[in-house]
């Protein structure tokens, strides 16, 4: 897990399981977010060992209906054997 780097998050995380989709540069990737704020989201996938800390990726978060999904662009902030964080931009 990431270290404690001595900084406070502005928005509080909140946990967060369901299923998503994210993009890098014109690829898919599934994984899910299991925690997420206003800020960014922690977003666990296999694919991990693809990203670097400073891609941009695009995350399609599914409203609770399913029907429709709510795009947000994030800078990964760092990564761990089971995903990475995210700060939306």
């Amino acid at each position: 897990m990431k270290e404690d780097l001595g900084f406070k998050r502005i928005h509080e995380r909140k946990s967060y399981a369901t299923e998503v989709i994210f993009s890098h540069n014109e690829k898919a990737y599934a994984g899910s977010v299991k925690n997420i704020s206003l800020g960014g989201a922690f977003v666990a996938t296999s694919s991990v060992n693809q990203f670097s800390s400073g891609d941009v990726i695009t995350l399609s978060i599914p409203y609770t209906t399913g029907q429709k999904h709510v795009k947000r662009k994030g800078r990964i902030q760092w990564l761990n054997n089971e995903g990475f964080a995210i700060e939306f931009i």
